[in-house]
């Protein structure tokens, strides 16, 4: 299975995906990246992007964002949803 094809079957099945999730379960070192160009731009769905505040546990001083990205089951996602299902069969 391509990089691709995981990561449209993670978002089409609901799972989120993070930056942690995703160097974890697709070995993809930058996210945000690859959902725009792999999975947006490809198939023109829009993925929602939820900004996380964080904490640093090392230095608590230490704050920030991060982003998790779903793939909403809008209208307007309907036929790019359909070529992500072609896609992810043909490359599984």
């Amino acid at each position: 299975m391509t990089q691709t094809a995981a990561l449209a079957k993670a978002l089409l099945n609901g799972e989120v995906i993070s930056i942690m999730t995703g160097f974890r379960d697709f070995a993809i070192t930058n996210v945000p990246r690859e959902i725009g160009r792999s999975i947006e731009r490809k198939f023109g769905v829009v993925v929602d992007k939820t900004p996380t505040p964080f904490k640093s546990k090392r230095n608590p001083s230490h704050t920030g964002v991060y982003y998790r990205y779903r793939l909403p089951k809008i209208k307007m996602n309907r036929e790019g949803i359909k070529a992500m299902k072609k896609y992810v069969k043909e490359n599984s």
